[in-house]
């Protein structure tokens, strides 16, 4: 059985397992850091999605990819609107996603292609992205993709690194049933609301409470540097 991997973090499972679905590049919202506050993520920075539609990423490879790695920084100013460009330093991308995790998922079980195949492969877009990929030394051929959002109760494998820094993922069965209870209770009730991983128990019953939702917490939970 042939898996691939969609790579995410902690910094955003608690809305992918209230939404119950990867959605489509451009689509996520923003998500709060425990340090930085409010953070936004631009597909448009990556690419102008001008030569084909917005798409779910995948690869056959478990360990994050190098592209990954690299991380540009938006800082907006709310006061005047005004944006300014930073590089990240290095490891700066890890202390920002927190813990990195690759999602399993067989590619008989969802509507994937490989990148190859696809149409976006050899436009000036696509282009770009597997030219800036190889430079830090991924292979673009590993991906696939799909063109609509993808069912995470397909999913087969978490792998989940403990580290921050350096990270090193490792399977966690456990946690795979874990997520598969938190994404079918917010299916039965909409408006449960799954904290962020990296809140403390007692801060996200308070807030649940506060906001008037019943919480649902990961039993097995993530563990940070």
């Amino acid at each position: 059985m042939q898996v691939v991997y969609h790579h995410t973090s902690s910094l955003r499972t608690n809305l992918l397992w209230m939404s119950g679905y990867i959605d489509l590049e451009g689509n996520s919202k923003g998500v709060i850091h425990p340090e930085l506050g409010e953070i936004h993520t631009d597909a448009a920075l990556r690419r102008p999605m001008r030569d084909f539609p917005p798409l779910v990423w995948f690869t056959t490879r478990i360990a994050v990819p190098a592209c990954l790695h690299q991380s540009t920084i938006m800082l907006l100013d709310k006061v005047t609107g005004e944006t300014r460009a930073i590089d990240g330093p290095e490891g700066s991308s890890n202390a920002i996603a927190l813990n990195r995790l690759a999602l399993g998922f067989p590619i008989a079980s969802i509507p994937v292609t490989p990148w190859p195949e696809h149409a976006g492969y050899s436009t000036p877009e696509g282009q770009g992205l597997n030219e800036s990929a190889r430079a830090v030394g991924d292979n673009p051929d590993d991906w696939w993709v799909s063109n609509s959002p993808v069912d995470l109760l397909q999913m087969s494998e978490i792998w989940v690194s403990p580290r921050i820094a350096n990270p090193k993922l490792q399977r966690s069965d456990h946690y795979l049933i874990d997520v598969r209870r938190m994404v079918t209770a917010c299916r039965a009730n909409p408006s449960a609301y799954i904290p962020p991983s990296w809140m403390p128990t007692s801060r996200a019953v308070r807030l649940a409470e506060r906001i008037g939702v019943p919480a649902i917490q990961s039993r097995g939970g993530l563990v940070r540097d």
